[in-house]
């Protein structure tokens, strides 16, 4: 197969360009014959420090893919450089517009090298994609978040030492060692361009001598260039540039871009062990924030959750910049009948420095055991079929290497303290709140699977109708932190016949992380009238039989969220507080014009056996974010319930607000949502 393949012309292909709603643009390649329901590869670019591509390139493989009948596609991304918190939605917009302009994909095959391999990995735990039945993943930065960690540790070993000979640009406090934003030269295109990076790195320079012949360095400069080459991991002084200049502009970029993180700080250095007395009593010593330090790892690390799909990776073992380590993530969290991970012995070091031959190979290898449904492709395998492409014309040579011992992150990028913090679990359901702003609060359920349901129970901001306001999403625990990374606002709109419809509006993304279980932090990303923010959280209630600092037995109990089929968007939040008292909250999306609503209050008595004529209360006042002013908190009794609801799937009700709302005065039967993890069934 692959001889005629390196021989065969791609067929008539239509090409198609365009931008996504992210700005991202796309270039779309088709082959003559494709139809609706057959395979669609992405590709995706490395690293690029420019601004956006205005025609992103297909990849050094698309006439070979487009020949054997692929669509072939491409995204720019909407971010220049670690582009990995939007790189993931611009695939799927990119999808969505092949879709729209060639027709739908039966099945994508994301592709790319570098940080465009760790990005098509990620592609693969995503949802909302076709079936991904495989990955090509070359040199991947599989490690995500630790190769930064990398980079921290360069930067701040420059400060120790060079100290007194060549002082760096310094960025605003509290992160001086992150350059400012607007420091940036905006000419500083490639981190490859040594002469460029050399022109900005005068300092560098100074300490160094990286830019003066050998044998013109002092003896300082030799032992402080030898010890700096030591933290970086690198043995070639052109690797060590690049990673230098990774450490000083992409390190800041990465920190203090605006759509990033935004000026805070991920990273940890205390506890860290440098193996060097003058660096460990010396180097800063930084603690993270802990929502960018859960923002940075969810982002960028690899987690395996790709299912089914077949992953072929393949890595050139003298790589300095993304070392061959990154290998062993994947084959710590990919099962070993999943993954096919190959080395390329090389003679000196390079950056995914394949030969055509190689690279062909790992492509024609990964084609016949997803298409073909073929054996799983060993080293071997891969050294045949590359032989095989040498000999009909194809640049090699072929080296794949069964022999590397692939090294772990750990042995080459200094290792973390673990997290003190619990991670985590059933205990964190309830309503959590931040003293400060009173009024305002998220309810939290943690469910099976290490998912979680969140509510955030807020106002309007300025500029957006109503007088009250709510989100909803499910997100991932990870850790001692969960990520949702899209919430919703549901609300009522005009249905175009003169009545309404509920609509599930995209509003951003909110992050959790927890001190312990009774304290945490909470950052939200949302559209421009709600913006961005952090609150600190304490803990308001705990579920019956949930426990929190000892473990209890759980309770079979109604704790959970609740609805009519038959009043879709309107529903009860149900906590079990203990066996006399339970918390209730309602919500609705409203009506059109009137913004949503949502009421709350305990109820008094035996739920399971009913409560009656019991009052609900209706907060107002404040506004969402910078304008939250608890002072104006009010409530007034708004709602009269009765409710009746067992540890099972069913449940009764009723209820009367004022003004009249769906369902209100009507009996309810409702039915259960959701069960919080640890709360079980009935008996």
């Amino acid at each position: 197969m692959a001889l005629v393949l390196l021989g065969a012309q791609a067929q008539a292909q239509q090409e198609l360009t365009g931008s996504t709603p992210s700005g991202a643009n796309y270039t779309i390649r088709v082959p003559e014959g494709w139809q609706v329901g057959d395979t669609l590869v992405l590709y995706q670019h490395g690293f690029n420090f420019s601004p956006i591509d205005d025609t992103p390139s297909l990849g050094p493989l698309a006439q070979i893919m487009l020949a054997q009948g692929y669509a072939v596609a491409a995204s720019s991304f909407s971010q220049r450089g670690w582009a990995v918190f939007r790189a993931v939605e611009d695939n799927r917009q990119l999808v969505e517009a092949f879709s729209t302009r060639v027709g739908a994909p039966g099945a994508v095959i994301p592709w790319g090298g570098s940080l465009g391999g760790l990005i098509a990995l990620k592609i693969a735990e995503a949802p909302d994609f076709p079936p991904i039945p495989g990955v090509y993943s070359i040199c991947p930065a599989a490690a995500g978040s630790r190769l930064w960690d990398q980079a921290l540790d360069l930067r701040l070993a420059y400060d120790v030492i060079c100290e007194g000979s060549g002082d760096l640009p310094e960025g605003d406090m509290p992160l001086p060692w992150a350059i400012d934003y607007n420091d940036i030269p905006d000419d500083l295109d490639n981190l490859f361009d040594q002469a460029s990076l050399l022109q900005v790195l005068v300092p560098l320079n100074q300490c160094t001598g990286i830019n003066l012949p050998p044998a013109l360095r002092s003896s300082n400069m030799r032992r402080r260039l030898a010890e700096l080459m030591r933290v970086a991991g690198t043995t070639d002084e052109d690797f060590f540039i690049t990673n230098f200049g990774y450490a000083t502009y992409a390190l800041a970029e990465l920190v203090r871009a605006p759509d990033k993180l935004d000026g805070r700080n991920p990273f940890t250095t205390v506890g860290v062990d440098y193996g060097d007395a003058e660096i460990n009593s010396e180097i800063l010593r930084l603690s993270a924030d802990p929502l960018a330090a859960l923002q940075l790892r969810w982002t960028s690390d690899f987690r395996g959750d790709i299912g089914e799909a077949k992953v072929l990776s393949l890595h050139t073992s003298r790589d300095e910049l993304v070392i061959p380590a990154n290998q062993s993530v994947l084959r710590q969290r990919i099962a070993p009948t999943r993954l096919t991970s190959a080395i390329v012995a090389e003679p000196s070091p390079s950056h995914c420095g394949f030969t055509e031959a190689e690279a062909v190979a790992g492509w024609l290898a990964l084609r016949d055991w997803i298409e073909d449904d073929a054996a799983q492709p060993d080293v071997a395998d891969l050294q045949s079929q590359c032989t095989s492409i040498v000999g009909v014309g194809a640049d090699g040579p072929c080296r794949f290497d069964a022999t590397f011992d692939v090294p772990t992150i750990d042995s080459r990028i200094k290792p973390r303290p673990p997290l003190l913090a619990a991670a985590v679990d059933a205990g964190y359901s309830g309503q959590w709140y931040d003293p400060a702003r009173i009024g305002e609060g998220i309810v939290l359920e943690v469910l099976p699977g290490n998912r979680a349901l969140l509510y955030f129970f807020t106002y309007p901001p300025p500029g957006v109708t109503g007088n009250q306001a709510w989100l909803l999403g499910t997100g991932n625990v990870t850790g001692n932190g969960i990520v949702f990374e899209q919430m919703y606002r549901p609300v009522m709109v005009p249905n175009g016949n003169g009545g309404e419809r509920l609509e599930q509006q995209p509003w951003g993304s909110l992050w959790l992380s927890f001190d312990d279980c009774r304290n945490g932090q909470m950052r939200w990303q949302g559209p421009p009238l709600w913006g961005n923010g952090d609150v600190t959280l304490e803990r308001l209630t705990v579920l019956d039989g949930t426990g929190c600092i000892a473990p209890v037995a759980p309770i079979a109990q109604p704790s959970g969220a609740w609805f009519d089929t038959r009043f879709f968007g309107n529903g009860f939040v149900i906590e079990q507080l203990d066996a006399v008292r339970t918390g209730a909250l309602w919500f609705s999306p409203g009506t059109v014009g009137a913004g949503q609503t949502w009421m709350t209050g305990i109820l008094e008595g035996n739920i399971a056996t009913g409560v009656s004529s019991q009052l609900l209360y209706r907060p107002s006042g404040p506004r969402f974010g910078d304008a939250f002013d608890p002072a104006l908190f009010t409530t007034v009794p708004a709602m009269t319930i009765d409710l009746r609801l067992g540890c099972g799937l069913d449940g009764a009700g009723q209820y009367v607000t004022t003004p009249l709302l769906p369902g209100s005065g009507s009996p309810l039967q409702l039915e259960r949502i959701t069960r919080p993890l640890g709360i079980p069934g009935c008996p």
